[in-house]
């Protein structure tokens, strides 16, 4: 069941952390199944990734600081390291002796600041052998010998062609799988207090592979009944979520864009394609127009430590937030497409309709459409009062015509304006195609 506070919560913070970072090749866990690197190799990273600076108060202080509501810590990637100790049979950093629990306290720092709790969890699980075997068709011996060599085991999962007939052993091996995922979530569902978000991702679509989920959410709702569930467990989540694309026009429904902050999900070292504060605050403001959320993710490295290029960026868009916050927590979708130039939003009422522009006008910017009477336009942040006339229309046919609006260039914004006009009740629009006018 959807909870009101995600979908008035507008931005959340992303962060992609694991053993990955130790040899900063980027792609997370994907390079081990792209066969650069043998498994071997990859799991060595465990013994460097030390976590020595890494401070969840200071964390969940930036996140506050970014304007965000909520943060999803992947607990557990496709490599199938958890970051909890896990009492499953399976690679854990905690386990492995050289850090401690790193999951525990990043909810409790984010709790401590008032925000929302959530988790990463794949289900892939490159670690667990019987599911690598029912994902490929490998048998014991073969799967060995690739785990010795750089492979592509992407090519693997293929063997697995239409004439694949499951047997009694492959049923066995993969309700063991079910079971141990059941295991895991089970001790972050109950080890750690109420959690808000689950965010899945990686649900392998090949045939003869039930991952039960309509069994799987009813498990999560026994144990945690307000969780809500993104998208990535077929048709029993709670909300979609585009990945590294803005919709052109938005998903039914509560939604959540994510996106990197550069190229990479995870810590790389060489990361220089960062985006601009006004690129992420004008994604934003897409999202917000759009009535949706944004996920905006960083990749801390091996020791704990968020790039200072994310930080940057991060609290960019927070002091943005914090001037707009009115035009961004709890909003609704603005204007459908085409009644204005840029994205808009409106407030719960759907009396305040607040423009985003990204570019500032040479003169004047226009709205369409829009029967209300205007009782104030401004600057939101300055409160600097905006000239308005409507052109066009014929109000004797129902027909409103085009209100234009000054903006006074002293009063832009540095990355976007936002237009605050308050209307004489909920918003009414004309959707017509236009007529002939006689009358006149």
């Amino acid at each position: 069941m959807m909870q009101t506070w995600f979908t008035d919560a507008k931005l959340g913070i992303f962060i992609h952390w694991g053993i990955y970072a130790v040899q900063k090749r980027g792609g997370e866990s994907w390079p081990l199944i792209r066969g650069e690197v043998s498994m071997e190799d990859y799991h060595s990273q465990l013994e460097h990734f030390t976590a020595e600076d890494y401070d969840p108060s200071a964390w969940a202080r930036l996140i506050k600081r970014a304007g965000a509501q909520y943060a999803v810590l992947t607990t557990k990637h496709h490599d199938g390291v958890a970051l909890w100790p896990t009492h499953e049979q399976g690679p854990s950093i905690p386990n492995q002796g050289n850090t401690g629990d790193l999951v525990g306290p990043f909810l409790e720092a984010l709790r401590q600041e008032g925000l929302h709790t959530g988790l990463y969890f794949s289900h892939t699980d490159w670690a667990q052998s019987e599911h690598f075997q029912c994902i490929t068709g490998l048998t014991e011996t073969e799967l060995q010998q690739l785990r010795s060599t750089k492979h592509n085991y992407i090519n693997e999962w293929h063997k697995l062609d239409e004439h694949f007939a499951p047997d009694q052993e492959y049923y066995a091996k993969w309700n063991r799988f079910l079971e141990f995922r059941r295991n895991q979530l089970h001790e972050l569902l109950t080890q750690y207090g109420t959690l808000d978000l689950l965010w899945f991702d990686v649900m392998i679509g090949l045939d003869h592979h039930d991952y039960e989920s309509k069994a799987l959410r009813d498990f999560i709702h026994e144990l945690s009944p307000n969780t809500i569930i993104n998208s990535r467990l077929e048709e029993y989540g709670d909300y979609e979520t585009p990945e590294q694309f803005i919709p052109v026009y938005p998903p039914e429904g509560p939604w959540e864009f994510c996106v990197t902050t550069n190229n990479s999900w995870s810590y790389t070292g060489r990361e220089q394609d960062y985006k601009t504060p006004y690129e992420i605050i004008s994604m934003f403001c897409e999202c917000l127009g759009m009535g949706g959320n944004m996920l905006l993710n960083i990749g801390p490295d091996e020791r704990g430590t968020v790039p200072e290029k994310q930080v940057h960026l991060l609290e960019s868009l927070g002091d943005w937030i914090q001037k707009h916050q009115e035009a961004v927590y709890g909003t609704v979708r603005g204007l459908p497409h085409g009644y204005a130039y840029g994205p808009s939003s409106l407030n719960k009422e759907r009396d305040i309709l607040y423009l985003y522009l990204s570019h500032l006008p040479g003169e004047s910017t226009f709205i369409k459409g829009i029967h209300n009477e205007v009782n104030a336009i401004s600057i939101l942040g300055t409160g600097t009062t905006c000239a308005y006339k409507r052109i066009g229309g014929a109000p004797w046919m129902n027909v409103p015509g085009s209100l234009t609006i000054h903006i006074p260039e002293e009063a832009a914004d540095t990355w976007v304006t936002v237009v605050k006009i308050e209307l004489d009740g909920p918003l009414k629009l004309y959707s017509g195609e236009g007529v002939e006018i006689d009358l006149n």
